[in-house]
C-alpha cells in the first residue's frame, strides 16, 4: 500500500517559486522599472492609440491619432521603443505576480477574474512588445 505521506502522492501542488523572497523580488523590480517608465515618460509623452480606442473615433481623428503616434516614433525611435520595452517588461511581472498570488480554492467568479486579468497583462506585453519591435524595424538604420 502506498505511503500517502510520500511527497509523490501529495495532492497539494508545491510552488516553489511562490516563495516571500521571489514575491518580494517581483514587487521590487516593477517598483523598479514604474521608476524607470517614470523616468522615460517625462521626457516625452509616447502616444499610442489601441485598437478599442482607434473604433470609437470617426475617420479624421483616427487619422490624426495614427499621425501623431508616427510623428512621435519618426522623432525620437529610440525612446518610443524603450517606453514599450519597460511597458512590455512590467506587464509580463503582473502576470508573474498574478499568478504567484492565485487564490488556492477560488470561487468560479474568482477564477473567471483572475483569467481575465492575466488576458490583458499578457496582451499588453504581446501588443507592447511587438510596438516597440515595429518601431525599431520601421527605423533600421541602412548599412
Amino acid at each position: 500500500m502506498a505511503d500517502m505521506h510520500d511527497p509523490r502522492y501529495s495532492t497539494t501542488l508545491e510552488r516553489p517559486l511562490a516563495s516571500p523572497e521571489t514575491r518580494r523580488g517581483l514587487e521590487r523590480a516593477l517598483n523598479e522599472l514604474d521608476r524607470i517608465l517614470g523616468c522615460v515618460s517625462d521626457r516625452a509623452e509616447v502616444p499610442y492609440y489601441g485598437p478599442t480606442l482607434l473604433a470609437s473615433m470617426s475617420e479624421k481623428d483616427q487619422s490624426m491619432a495614427l499621425h501623431a503616434e508616427q510623428a512621435r516614433y519618426d522623432q525620437n525611435p529610440e525612446d518610443s521603443a524603450v517606453h514599450f520595452c519597460i511597458t512590455s517588461a512590467i506587464a509580463l511581472l503582473e502576470v508573474s505576480q498574478a499568478l504567484l498570488n492565485q487564490a488556492s480554492d477560488p470561487t468560479p467568479q474568482e477564477q473567471q477574474r483572475q483569467w481575465a486579468t492575466l488576458v490583458a497583462y499578457t496582451k499588453t506585453a504581446g501588443r507592447s512588445a511587438y510596438r516597440a519591435a515595429s518601431i525599431l524595424t520601421d527605423h533600421t538604420p541602412l548599412v
